[in-house]
């Protein structure tokens, strides 16, 4: 069987660009269909539309202090010099911080500003309007924009959008990545090992790569050093996942069959980046999703 071998390589820059023009004209660049999931399980997860808020928050007017809830007029006059005296339970009403106010009230005086004997409250100075107190709104206004399209949902987010009223949320559904470890060698860990063998890791180290950005990784069978085996696990990847990364083979050695195997399933659109470790790099496209086949080195395999 005739070895490919490369002889030039591309810059990284025209690499990428070159790879992401193809990617464009196959129309795989465009944003993924939404999905619902339930708001406190949308950590990471990318917003499909627009977050409106459904209820305000707070919904009511409630104390922002523990203290005595009033009317703000009737304490006009309150001085260290002429105290003001207030009846409880008519002009003042004791109240827990996010009790809701009472009706007809306005203001809270927080409990150590206040002296309480024989039925009333004594207090020596006025209140403002709406002093302590959480209006109807204060976070989050019902109609309001709380979120984006196409914004990285953070832990904050969980949040107002819950207190916005919403239970579910539509976010895009995540980026499937078939990662096939490839070579004659490799085998599984906690393998009785012999010599030659290899512990294959690589795909374990890719597939939490993916998982930290955001997609969803699927690990193939350990697939031996075949061109037609290789071959028929792309197209088997492809109709499981929306992108394919062949580990090893990637090079020209005499059981590198990644670059061929490629180029007879779909087209290579460049093999060889100027970068080092990782050199050998290979993108491609198979039926208008991305392929990419990538060193064995662990450290190639990492940084490519």
């Amino acid at each position: 069987m005739k070895r490919e071998i490369y002889l030039e390589t591309t810059p990284l820059n025209e690499a990428i660009e070159k790879w992401i023009e193809k990617l464009e004209s196959q129309g795989f660049l465009k944003p993924f269909p939404g999905e619902k999931v339930r708001v406190p399980e949308s950590l990471g997860r990318i917003t499909a539309e627009p977050v409106v808020a459904r209820l305000s928050s707070p919904f009511y007017h409630s104390s922002a202090m523990d203290g005595y809830a009033v009317k703000y007029q009737e304490t006009f006059g309150a001085s260290e010099t002429s105290p003001k005296k207030l009846k409880l339970g008519e002009q003042a009403v004791y109240i827990d911080t996010g009790d809701p106010m009472p009706d007809g009230f306005n203001a809270v005086i927080v409990i150590e500003d206040v002296n309480v004997y024989e039925g009333h409250i004594e207090i020596a100075e006025a209140a403002t309007p709406w002093q302590n107190v959480r209006v109807i709104g204060e976070d989050i206004v019902a109609t309001e924009l709380i979120l984006p399209e196409n914004h990285r949902i953070r832990p904050v987010d969980v949040g107002a959008m819950l207190a916005g009223g919403h239970i579910d949320i539509n976010v895009r559904r995540k980026p499937r990545v078939v990662i096939i470890p490839t070579g004659t060698e490799i085998v599984e860990p906690g393998t009785n090992l012999k010599k030659g063998d290899i512990i294959e890791y690589n795909s374990r180290v890719l597939g939490s790569l993916v998982s930290e950005w955001g997609g969803e990784a699927v690990r193939f069978r350990i697939v031996p050093d075949n061109l037609d085996e290789l071959k028929d696990a792309i197209l088997e990847a492809h109709k499981v996942g929306d992108m394919v990364v062949i580990n090893a083979g990637a090079s020209s050695g005499s059981k590198d069959f990644t670059s061929r195997a490629i180029s007879e399933t779909g087209e290579v659109i460049l093999h060889g980046v100027s970068i080092k470790p990782g050199k050998p790099v290979i993108l491609g496209v198979v039926e208008n999703k991305p392929v990419l086949g990538i060193p064995g080195y662990p450290v190639s395999a990492f940084i490519t």
